[in-house]
C-alpha cells in the first residue's frame, strides 16, 4: 500500500510539472524537489531566486521516489533538482551519481543546520540557559544517541525493514542525564517492527558503531531534536517537543551560514553553469 501511495504521489508531482512545463510561464522556471514540508520551509528561505519553484509530497517521501521524479523529468528539462538527505553516504565514503541530485552535507538536512555552531549557539541560548559549554553539550548529545543511530544504519545496510516511523523517545530517554536505554530502545523497536526480516542484538549495533567517530553523518537530526527536547523539558517549567525545536534550528541558520556548505557550493557552480539564478543575493 505504502509504494502505491508513493507512485501515486510521485506521479502527481511529475504531471505537475509536466503541465507547468507547457506554460509560457514555465519557461524559466527551476523545480526542486525535496523529501519533505521541513526541508522545503528550510530550503525555500535559502534558495530563493526569482523563478525557483519547490516541490514535495505532503506525506513525505524518501530518497527512490524523489531520485525518481527527477530522472523522469529530466527527460523533458535541465531544470529539475533533488536534494535528498545523504544520510549513511559519507559515512562509508560513498558520493551520490544521479544526474541533478544533491547531497545534504551531513546526515540529513536538520544536521546540517546542528552542525553550525552559531546556530547551535543561538538555540542553545534561548532553551539552555544552565548549559555553559554549547559545543560540549552537542557532543554528550550526538554520542548519546549514537545507538540508536546505529540500529538505523544496519537497517539501511541490510534492508531489514524495522519500523522508526512516528518513534518517540520518552520510554528510553533519560533527558536529565543525557542517557539512552538501549536495552528499552532496542526492544521498543523489535517490538513495532513485526515484518522485520531478522533480529537484531545490541552487540550487533555496537559492533557496527564501534569505530565511528564521525557523528554528524552518523546520527539523524529528527532523533537529535527529540533528545534534545528531552534535555529542554527536565530544565523548564513548560514542556517543549521536537517540533517546536526543528523550527528553531530552521529559524536559526542563516543565508550566510549555508554559504560555507558543499551543498550551496555545489548549487552555485549549477546556477553558474546553466545561467539559472538560484539565489537572489549571492
Amino acid at each position: 500500500m505504502n509504494s502505491l501511495k508513493s507512485y501515486v504521489d510521485e506521479n502527481i508531482v511529475v504531471g505537475s510539472i509536466r503541465q507547468q512545463l507547457r506554460h509560457p510561464s514555465g519557461a524559466d522556471k527551476v523545480w526542486i524537489i525535496v523529501e519533505g514540508e521541513t526541508d522545503q520551509k528550510l530550503f525555500s528561505k535559502l534558495i530563493d531566486g526569482p523563478h525557483v519553484k519547490f516541490e514535495f509530497n505532503p506525506n513525505g517521501w524518501g530518497k527512490i521516489p524523489l531520485m525518481k521524479t527527477v530522472s523522469e523529468l529530466l527527460k523533458e528539462t535541465n531544470c529539475i533538482l533533488g536534494i535528498r538527505d545523504a544520510d549513511f553516504l559519507h559515512l562509508k565514503g560513498k558520493k551520490e551519481s544521479a544526474e541533478n541530485i544533491f547531497l545534504t552535507d551531513f546526515h540529513d538536512s536538520e544536521m546540517m543546520i546542528i552542525s553550525c555552531d552559531k546556530a547551535f549557539y543561538s538555540v542553545i541560548s534561548e532553551y539552555e540557559s544552565e548549559e555553559n559549554d554549547a559545543i560540549i553539550f552537542r557532543e554528550k548529545l550526538l554520542r548519546s544517541i549514537a545507538f540508536i543511530s546505529g540500529l538505523r544504519w544496519i537497517n539501511d545496510s541490510e534492508g531489514l525493514e524495522l519500523n522508526f516511523n512516528g518513534l518517540g523517545f520518552g520510554v528510553f530517554y533519560d533527558g536529565q542525564t543525557v542517557v539512552l536505554d538501549e536495552k528499552k530502545c532496542l526492544y521498543k523497536v523489535m517490538k513495532r517492527s513485526p515484518k522485520k526480516k531478522m533480529n537484531i542484538s545490541e552487540e550487533d549495533v555496537k559492533s557496527k558503531i564501534k569505530d565511528v567517530s564521525d557523528l554528524l553523518n552518523l546520527c539523524n537530526g529528527h532523533d537529535f531534536q527529540k533528545a534534545f527536547a528531552l534535555c529542554v523539558s527536565c530544565n523548564s517549567k513548560r514542556g517543549v517537543n521536537d517540533v517546536e525545536i526543528g523550527k528553531a534550528f530552521r529559524l536559526a541558520y542563516r543565508f550566510e551560514d549555508f554559504q560555507k556548505s558543499d551543498l550551496y557550493r555545489q548549487l552555485r557552480e549549477w546556477s553558474d553553469a546553466q545561467e539559472k539564478v538560484l539565489f537572489k543575493n549571492a
